[in-house]
């Protein structure tokens, strides 16, 4: 009896969550924090923990990363910076971000103008290391604790970073 061996192969093929090209960001705030990446809520763990980095998942082609930090008291700062796959800085917090006291409707999303007197670049209180934070995981020692500029007086801040 002749024969055939027939061999059938189903192979599922699926996407990877994070293209190759995508960045980690790594960030904390003091207190509390919420993280936005093109007006898209994050949900990730240790939000409400500054002594601890927060990791989320940031796609290279993003336009706006906003974080909103609410201070429950003592000092406060917003602390991140986002790497590539070979461990480079593409952004940290610095003068670059712009800054608000005031949540205004849209200000997480791309599109989102900001007006001249609310919004301000983010006011450097120390760099990453700085008393009495110390370092927090492995956000870059080139960030730098942001918060407006009368940075006692306000409770929450809402800050962005725009990716021309």
């Amino acid at each position: 009896m002749s024969g055939f061996i027939v061999l059938v192969v189903v192979a599922t093929i699926t996407a990877s969550v994070a293209a190759e090209d995508d960045y980690v960001l790594r960030a904390t705030c003091d207190n509390k924090m919420t993280v936005y990446v093109d007006g898209v809520e994050q949900e990730v763990d240790g939000l409400s923990d500054w002594r601890k980095e927060s990791q989320i998942p940031l796609p290279s082609d993003f336009k706006v990363l906003a974080i909103k930090c609410e201070d429950v008291g003592g000092k406060v700062g917003v602390l991140a910076s986002a790497h590539n796959d070979a461990g480079e800085d593409v952004l940290v917090t610095d003068g670059s971000w712009s800054c608000s006291k005031e949540e205004e409707e849209g200000w997480t999303e791309p599109g989102f103008r900001e007006s001249s007197d609310t919004w301000e670049a983010g006011d450097v209180i120390g760099k990453h290391g700085v008393s009495p934070w110390s370092k927090i995981g492995q956000i870059s020692d080139d960030a730098n604790w942001i918060w407006t500029k009368n940075w006692k007086a306000w409770e929450t801040v809402y800050c962005r970073y725009t990716n021309n």
